[in-house]
């Protein structure tokens, strides 16, 4: 019947499930990404970087180098939901992954780096200049 191709298709999806690998490069997070982003990857993405918020660990490389398939609609709850006081950069995009990027997003809304490693010189001489990573929890709680 008609369910197999189905099935099979289903299948290929889940074995290209999105996973992470978090790391630490001198209080930068650097989180890997493989497989396939899709909308809930990109919520719970957010989320985390949401659970950093106050901590000095403010700077986040997202590495997208073994993505193979990014659904548009992910770059679009990152752009509109990242935290302001968070430094997000993103690297290792393919050519098609960069496509989808450059179709749905504002100019400039997130950094690109071609890989984590440019990224993440660039966020250590940023942060030389800053004298850290970000000014967190600068909002003034009172």
């Amino acid at each position: 019947g008609d369910r197999g191709p189905r099935r099979s298709r289903v299948a290929v999806l889940r074995r290209y499930r999105m996973k992470i690998y978090r790391s630490d490069k001198g209080g930068i997070g650097l989180w890997k990404l493989s497989g396939v982003v899709g909308l809930d990857d990109a919520v719970m993405l957010l989320d985390s970087l949401k659970g950093f918020k106050g901590s000095d660990r403010g700077c986040f490389i997202i590495d997208f180098e073994n993505v193979k398939h990014v659904d548009y609609r992910a770059f679009n709850v990152l752009e509109e939901g990242c935290p302001s006081e968070a430094c997000v950069l993103l690297s290792g995009f393919s050519d098609y992954v960069l496509d989808i990027f450059a179709f749905v997003t504002k100019k400039d809304a997130l950094p690109v780096y071609a890989d984590w490693r440019k990224a993440l010189r660039f966020l250590v001489a940023d942060r030389g200049k800053l004298g850290r990573a970000m000014p967190a929890g600068s909002t003034g709680n009172g």
